[in-house]
């Protein structure tokens, strides 16, 4: 039997002061875990955990597992805290429920508000395939929640630094255009080449209009906005005081710093949408000190 993978939480034995990497290991790969913190709860008892990352759940993937639950009855605990708030499990919880099940097996974890959140979004992170931008969400949180900067991050999810960077870039994209990744009418392949032209509104609305009604492959998304930007008598994409080479320069740099970048009139300008955001432009330009 193939080994199951073994997800890194020493981040929050860290917060938390004590081993919470073996006891979740010990659930997720089903090994012996004590009878005494094993318990049944009355599933209508359990509420979902308010800092769930998680917004939206697969019919299809929930489906299978309420017949694996009528087969086999919950074999992983729901981890909850002392309110019955699901810290990890919502979808088992969902399914059991759906499966008829009146009480489901849980351990209760002592957790403070803070603690839950973290816990709540590094298991998501580690163990769901969250979307793209349900990631970038999840990231975004941490950092401006619980103050972690790119490098802690990356140590906490278990990822490099630069896929951090490079997934929150995606929260520089139109609200519009993130509610679609959420609804999975666009993709992450689809949605990156639109980084490139956040300075140019009109031309972004019509490739993005493009992608959901005709369904662009990610390469035709590329190729769309790069016969788009050499065109220069369309008003609607470039302008007529400046040259192919500084509209070639804006975009270039606006694909390394993932946001809207003007040059004109002697000026270079970089928009920014946050702290946070000035932060990991800066981080990138490598002009932040260290402390």
């Amino acid at each position: 039997m193939a080994n199951k993978k073994k997800y890194n939480f020493k981040g929050l034995d860290e917060l938390f002061g004590e081993s919470v990497t073996d006891l979740v290991d010990k659930i997720q790969t089903n090994n012996k875990v004590e009878k005494e913190i094993v318990v049944l709860t009355e599933i209508n008892k359990l509420t979902p955990n308010p800092y769930q990352p998680r917004k939206t759940f697969d019919d299809e993937q929930i489906n299978e597992l309420v017949e694996s639950i009528k087969l086999h009855g919950i074999i992983q605990p729901i981890i909850i805290n002392n309110n019955n708030e699901i810290v990890a499990g919502e979808r088992r919880a969902r399914a059991a429920k759906l499966a008829g099940l009146k009480e489901v097996p849980t351990v209760t974890l002592k957790l403070t508000n803070l603690q839950m959140e973290e816990f709540a979004i590094i298991e998501n992170i580690q163990r769901v395939d969250l979307l793209d931008i349900e990631e970038a969400v999840a990231y975004k949180k941490l950092a401006t929640n619980l103050k972690l900067k790119q490098e802690e991050i990356a140590a906490r999810v278990g990822k490099s630094r630069s896929h951090i960077a490079n997934i929150m870039r995606l929260l520089n994209l139109p609200e519009k255009i993130q509610e679609a990744m959420m609804q999975k009418k666009i993709t992450m392949g689809q949605a990156k080449p639109l980084l490139t032209i956040l300075n140019n509104k009109n031309l972004l609305e019509e490739i993005y209009n493009k992608i959901i009604t005709t369904n662009l492959s990610a390469r035709e998304v590329e190729n769309l906005i790069k016969n788009a930007l050499t065109i220069t008598s369309d008003k609607q994409i470039t302008s007529a005081t400046k040259s192919p080479e500084i509209i070639a320069t804006e975009n270039m740099i606006m694909r390394k710093l993932g946001t809207k970048v003007i040059i004109d009139n002697k000026k270079f300008t970089i928009h920014y949408s946050s702290d946070n955001d000035l932060n990991r432009i800066l981080e990138i330009l490598n002009l932040i000190q260290e402390d």
